[in-house]
C-alpha cells in the first residue's frame, strides 16, 4: 500500500489560489436552504434535510476558509506595495484572482517571458506564511525558505 504524501503548504496556497474563483461561486450560489428551490413542494424535503445541513456546513468552511485568505492577500498586497513590489502582488492578482495568463501579463508589461511565473512562486511562498503561519516556516521540507 503506497503512503500518501502530505501536502506542502505551498501546494495548499497554490490549491487554494487555483480555486479561488470556484469558491468565491459556490458562496455565492450553494443551494443550502429550501427557499432557495424553486416547485418546493415537487420534492419530499424531509428527506432532503441531512444533505440542506451537510452543504450549510460545506459552506460556512468555505466561507471561513475565503475571507481567511482575501485578509491573507490584502496583507500580502500591503506588504508588496510597501516594498516597491505591487507589480509582483498584481501579477499573483491577475493570473489567480482575474484569471489571466502568464501570456498575457508579458504582453500587457512587457517583462520576461520567464518573471509573471517567478513574480507569482515569490508572491505564493509569502502567502502561505500569511495562511498557514509558523507551520509554513518549521522547515524547507515544507517548500518554504527559511533563510
Amino acid at each position: 500500500m503506497k503512503e500518501e504524501k502530505e501536502q506542502t503548504v505551498i501546494e495548499k496556497t497554490l490549491l487554494y489560489l487555483e480555486n479561488y474563483r470556484e469558491m468565491e461561486r459556490y458562496i455565492n450560489e450553494a443551494v443550502s436552504e429550501t427557499s432557495q428551490v424553486p416547485d418546493i413542494g415537487k420534492y419530499n424535503i424531509s428527506a432532503e434535510k441531512a444533505f440542506l445541513q451537510s452543504v450549510r456546513e460545506c459552506r460556512a468552511e468555505t466561507v471561513i476558509l475565503f475571507e481567511h485568505l482575501k485578509k491573507a492577500l490584502a496583507s500580502l498586497k500591503e506588504d508588496a506595495e510597501a516594498a516597491g513590489e505591487g507589480y509582483k502582488y498584481d501579477t499573483l492578482e491577475a493570473v489567480y484572482i482575474k484569471g489571466m495568463s502568464y501570456e498575457d501579463i508579458v504582453r500587457e508589461t512587457g517583462c520576461g517571458r520567464n518573471s509573471p511565473k517567478k513574480w507569482c512562486r515569490v508572491m505564493i511562498q509569502r502567502l502561505s506564511i500569511k495562511l498557514f503561519g509558523a507551520k509554513a516556516i518549521e522547515n524547507d521540507k515544507n517548500g518554504v525558505k527559511t533563510g
